[in-house]
């Protein structure tokens, strides 16, 4: 590929954007972050984790995919990577986002982002940059089994959205972490009644921008194909730049892409160099664009390692960092003054592989009838709901935590009597007879901590629960 030609890539790619013709779709390749002074591979660094923490031998080469691969040959479960994972992504504290994210977030044009990461890091970087910090990113999430679509045509939009393509992290096994992961993902992502038809009908329509998608020769074919209404060797119709490390290794793509897809451009650059690129001529030709503001480095965290429940007049403080509950996760209610004790039932859970959601995870909710409306969606959609109960449930004092158990025992009435709901757990000696506690909860079957921890039977069959409900919500 000559200067010129490559020149003429870089003029065509600006004016689509522009345009807003342009759909980035991001990959692992750029998530670049810092950490003990120097800049790491996420990904990388998530594969080393994961080898150390299941107790495998690591080489430095490792991927996830092959990380996981070694595990289950030798006799390990699949069900154990994901909380795994995300217990890795808990401890790992940023103090500062990924330059490459903050400099595609500062291209106003580049509304739908579809990732094939599962990492918050994309979404933290727009509400950041775009949102002062404020959760106003729309985050939608694929899985297999799930419906999950964009709300409207792109031009209807909103506001910026975050499509993401292989799922979304959690502690359930709903994002992709194996290459068979990824085969099944696309399988589902071809389902009549799963796929997801208007983020479908946005990528043939406009021009795409693949970078550091790791996308392998089959891989790579299948993208290219998804993003056109009619066969490759006939269509016309718009532009698709692909950029990154891996894709530059794949000869055989390239050779195939150059027969039978002319209109799909691979430029020659790695992702990172790609993005410092796209950025200084943007903001050449948009100066306004390089003096926002920069985010803010000292609140960048994967994920909030704790929850809490904060006092009357502190509820539903804004912290900015964390998203809506996923459907079907289970629902820890408790008093603030019980933190310490419900964090660790958490982290328990999530060890099992339970989806757990705590109200602080609503993030940029403020007191009053916005907040107390997605409390309520959030109860409507869990698939349990288990309130904490100690001493500290026994205070008379005006409480949110009662008003989450209020109204949980409305939703329950909907359900027949065979169907578990809430299941109240007991964290100290607090008696199950005491009048400060509400009638409907004094009734119903209690669960006690064991010396501090949930039983490995109470955890089965909460894992059993939530899994029954999501069967029944295919």
């Amino acid at each position: 590929m000559t200067e010129v030609h490559i020149e003429r890539l870089w003029e065509q790619l600006i004016v689509f954007i522009e345009e807003g013709r342009v759909i980035p779709v991001i990959g692992p390749e750029l998530v670049v972050v810092e950490i003990g002074g120097r800049p790491v591979s996420l990904y990388m660094y998530l594969a080393e984790q994961l080898a150390k923490r299941l107790g495998i031998d690591a080489k430095p080469a490792d991927t996830l995919n092959t990380v996981a691969c070694r595990y289950l040959a030798q006799g390990g479960q699949r069900e154990d990577l994901y909380p795994t994972v995300k217990l890795v992504l808990t401890d790992l504290s940023l103090d500062k986002m990924p330059e490459t994210l903050v400099k595609l977030a500062k291209i106003r044009p580049l509304k739908l982002f579809v990732t094939t990461c599962f990492d918050p890091y994309l979404v933290k970087t727009l509400n950041q940059v775009r949102y002062a910090g404020k959760s106003n990113t729309e985050v939608i999430e694929f899985y297999p089994g799930s419906t999950k679509d964009l709300p409207d045509e792109v031009d209807q939009l909103s506001g910026t959205t975050v499509f993401h393509l292989f799922g979304k992290l959690t502690a359930a096994p709903d994002y992709a972490v194996t290459d068979e992961d990824i085969l099944e993902f696309m399988h589902e992502l071809q389902s009549e009644h799963t796929r997801p038809k208007l983020l479908f009908d946005v990528l043939v329509k406009q021009d795409l921008m693949m970078v550091g998608c790791q996308l392998y020769d089959w891989l790579g074919r299948f993208f290219v194909r998804i993003g056109n209404r009619h066969r490759l060797i006939i269509s016309k119709e718009k532009t698709d730049f692909l950029v990154g490390d891996q894709v530059s290794k794949e000869i055989n793509l390239a050779e195939f892409l150059l027969h039978f897809s002319t209109r799909t451009k691979i430029f020659p650059l790695q992702a990172v160099e790609f993005v410092d690129e796209l950025y200084r001529r943007w903001t050449a030709k948009h100066p306004g664009d390089a003096n926002c503001p920069e985010p803010a480095q000292s609140v960048v965290e994967a994920i909030p390692s704790s929850d809490n429940h904060t006092k009357p007049d502190q509820d539903a403080v804004d912290d900015g960092g964390s998203e809506r509950m996923r459907s079907g996760a289970v629902f820890l209610s408790y008093a603030h003054e019980d933190e310490s004790a419900v964090s660790s039932i958490k982290n328990a859970f999530e060890k099992a592989g339970i989806e757990v959601w705590f109200d602080k995870d609503s993030g940029a909710l403020r007191v009053g009838d916005k907040f107390k409306s997605r409390i309520k969606t959030n109860i409507e959609q869990c698939s349990l709901f288990v309130p904490i109960i100690s001493r500290n449930t026994l205070t008379q004092e005006r409480r949110f935590f009662r008003f989450e158990w209020k109204y949980a025992e409305e939703c329950a009435d909907f359900y027949p009597d065979s169907r578990r709901f809430i299941i109240p757990l007991v964290i100290d000696d607090t008696p199950p007879d005491d009048p400060n506690l509400d009638e409907y909860i004094r009734e119903l079957h209690w669960e006690r901590l064991q010396n501090g921890q949930c039983s490995a039977a109470f955890l089965t069959e909460i894992k059993h629960l939530q899994r029954a409900y999501r069967r029944s919500m295919e």
